[in-house]
């Protein structure tokens, strides 16, 4: 099973579907670019995941979770879509700049007032609002993912995959940090409080839109709960009710914070209320300073050799992140904290087997007690699984894939463990998993050509060659049934129709994987 990893390229088109016009944005996870749709020239935004084997679940619990609400501060999701071996989500186009870039360009000559923060907060109050309605919580508030719109300057919530890398685990730098937003009892414990751990998001944003300044300057601080200088003790220019709204949203314990979005928002409205009134008489007051974000852990911290590794991986030295990162997790006793973050380096920099030792420590932690939510257990297994796989230990990665279908039987885990059996031989047992997830998403090109795999190694030749014809007629460009159905045909002497496929292959394959299988397949001395 190889990892299908996309890098797109301006003018790129995806099957007939989209062409990449810009690229907006990129991540360890993936890229987001500008697209033209071309069946009708409309402008949208597509994510698309490096990794497509895990970034196909992610998203389309994504897509799953958010296309249903329609909300004006909320960047709408039309759907998703499988295009020659690619997922991608198709999302509204927003031609604007994320609030991380606004807060950074703050100056003398674009300064922020604090009637603009606060029209913006309470924007985004109302979109969470129509997320919590429909029981969902964001889980990933932060300025990278509110974006604002360059023409109505109206704030939008985007990012609804909860696709926090393990590797960022408390690893602070500028416009990095996931975890400076975090609410205590979920930094601590791993535990959300439903929607008072977005309100606590929140209060931090506001926080840094008034101040320039995050609350908490090192990790240390937020778990040990320190006492934070108060906004006007940083900038005299805070209206004193709104520096209360901030505190009670960042109220350490959740019961003390606002209940909803609703009351926050009220709160937010009296103030900006006020400010309007004096306004007739006063210049409204901003910040004209950018955002001074960043910390140094001391050096005798575990958390000094986390923000490390992180340097040693920006400047390409892998080896120098991998000690850090092994450093950091002996400073820290083997602390499951550090334990995912060594896992995350280690499958970054392509370190497999060191990876999968960090996990399997890891696990050992959480079967041992260690207080974990079910989604982070099951982001274990699923990475161990998947570096079994890639270790070529399948009967390990079927025994981890089996606990996952235990933890959560959903078509996904079922499809891994399918694949995991096929790879170990079973292939009986694959087929028999893969017809309850076709039977459960019938659209599903990947079940159909991974079952013409699993009979073709099964030895049915026939049930094989229908089940890719069956993954060609839900996608034509689908590159893996291409490849087989030309591999077949060449094999058994029939170099025409093998031709066509393989032809058919190069013109679609943009990532060279399978035109490079077709060429050592074909070659003389093959």
């Amino acid at each position: 099973m190889a990892l299908i990893v996309f890098r797109g390229e301006p003018s790129e088109e995806l099957g007939d579907r989209f062409r990449l016009l810009a690229e907006l944005g990129k991540g360890s996870f993936g890229e987001v670019w500008q697209a033209r749709r071309l069946k009708d020239g409309a402008t949208v935004a597509i994510k698309i995941p490096k990794d497509q084997e895990k970034g196909e679940e992610v998203l389309r619990k994504e897509s799953d979770i958010i296309r249903e609400i329609r909300h004006p501060n909320i960047v709408r999701v039309h759907g998703f879509h499988n295009i020659s071996e690619l997922f991608v989500i198709e999302m509204e186009f927003v031609d604007g700049y994320d609030l991380a870039k606004v807060l950074d360009s703050v100056s003398t000559r674009a300064p922020l007032t604090f009637e603009q923060m606060l029209e913006w907060t309470m924007q985004i109050l109302d979109g969470l609002a129509a997320v919590h309605a429909a029981n969902i919580s964001h889980n990933d508030l932060k300025p990278q993912n509110i974006l604002v719109d360059k023409a109505s300057g109206a704030a939008k919530i985007t990012d609804f995959g909860s696709s926090r890398r393990l590797e960022d685990v408390w690893v602070w730098t500028k416009r990095q940090g996931t975890e400076a937003y975090m609410a205590p009892e979920v930094a601590l414990e791993g535990k959300r409080a439903r929607n008072v751990s977005d309100i606590y998001s929140i209060g931090v944003l506001l926080y840094e839109m008034a101040t320039g300044r995050l609350p908490y300057s090192s990790p240390h601080q937020l778990l040990t709960g320190v006492q934070i200088a108060k906004p006007r003790e940083i900038n005299r220019d805070v209206p004193a009710d709104l520096e209360d709204v901030i505190l009670r949203a960042m109220a350490w314990r959740p019961e003390n914070r606002f209940q909803n979005c609703g009351s926050m928002r009220a709160a937010v409205q009296a103030c900006l209320d006020r400010l309007r009134a004096e306004a007739v008489t006063a210049a409204m007051p901003a910040r004209s300073e950018p955002s001074q974000l960043g910390f140094q852990p001391p050096s005798s911290s575990p958390l000094y050799y986390l923000e490390l590794a992180k340097q040693r991986l920006a400047e390409g030295d892998a080896q120098g992140a991998l000690e850090a990162a092994e450093a950091a997790v002996d400073r820290s006793d083997g602390h499951p904290q550090y334990l995912r973050m060594l896992g995350g380096i280690c499958m970054r920099l392509g370190y497999d087997r060191k990876a999968a030792e960090a996990y399997e420590q890891l696990l050992v932690a959480f079967d041992r007690g260690y207080p974990v939510e079910g989604q982070q257990r099951r982001d274990v297994l699923e990475r161990l699984g998947q570096l079994y796989t890639s270790l070529q230990r399948y009967g390990d990665a079927v025994a981890i894939y089996e606990r996952l279908v235990d933890a959560i039987n959903r078509p996904y885990s079922r499809f891994r463990l399918a694949v995991a059996a096929g790879l170990d031989g079973d292939y009986g047992r694959a087929i028999q998993l893969l017809e309850t997830v076709r039977a459960e998403r019938p659209d599903a090109v990947v079940v159909y050509s991974k079952l013409g795999w699993a009979h073709a190694l099964n030895g049915n030749d026939r049930f094989a060659l229908s089940f890719y014809n069956q993954a060609l007629a839900l996608d034509a460009f689908d590159l893996f049934s291409l490849f087989e159905l030309g591999k077949y045909y060449f094999m058994v002497g029939d170099r025409r129709r093998a031709r066509e496929y393989f032809e058919r292959v190069m013109d679609a394959d943009k990532q060279g994987f399978y035109g490079d299988r077709v060429r050592e397949l074909t070659s003389p001395t093959a």
